[in-house]
């Protein structure tokens, strides 16, 4: 669920609960709160929260950030909803022209969505471009299914193969291009 009229930060003034602010009754357990998800994403990168997302990777729970950071970078922070940890720190780049990202794409875009939609059939909402922690290069896509169902799935830029899919089941903000 997409909740696009309230910031990150509006929300978390208001007080306004996971469940109220979402139907999560698919979604998987967290001991971690948004708030001390968020705190441990903003010590890693400091900055301004604009988007948090809440997804399960096999099943694990993880809430991903993404921050303005304060040099003018803008960054996806995951933070496990069990233990409070971040688990992966991406640096987003505003498109795929970006030298560091077409230095190492070799799949287009239109290769990398045509890929998506093969195996998971739906409505492309974004595409985002990230250097992984790693330094590769990667599509993330976020798509609705035909069920409604909303996913996020990631397709390595150099090789085409999709490397990481999961469900989400809360979305707040959103950064517009």
């Amino acid at each position: 669920m997409t909740i696009k009229p309230y910031s990150l930060l509006a929300l978390l003034a208001l007080g306004v609960s996971l469940p109220a602010a979402a139907d999560m009754k698919k979604a998987p357990a967290t001991k971690v709160s948004l708030q001390q998800c968020l705190a441990t994403a903003l010590s890693a990168k400091d900055g301004k929260a604009l988007q948090v997302v809440l997804k399960s990777e096999g099943k694990e729970p993880v809430w991903e950030f993404e921050i303005a950071a304060k040099d003018g970078k803008y960054w996806d922070v995951e933070c496990s909803g069990k233990t409070s940890k971040v688990v992966e720190i991406e640096e987003r780049v505003m498109s795929a022209d970006d030298p560091a990202f077409k230095a190492k794409a070799k799949v287009s875009e239109a290769q990398a969505t045509k890929t998506v939609l093969d195996k998971f059939p739906g409505k492309i909402e974004r595409v985002e471009y990230e250097i992984e922690s790693d330094g590769k290069a990667s599509y993330e896509f976020d798509l609705e299914l035909k069920s409604g169902d909303e996913m996020r799935v990631e397709v390595d830029a150099e090789t085409g193969a999709i490397v990481e899919s999961s469900h989400e089941y809360l979305d707040i903000g959103r950064l517009s291009k």
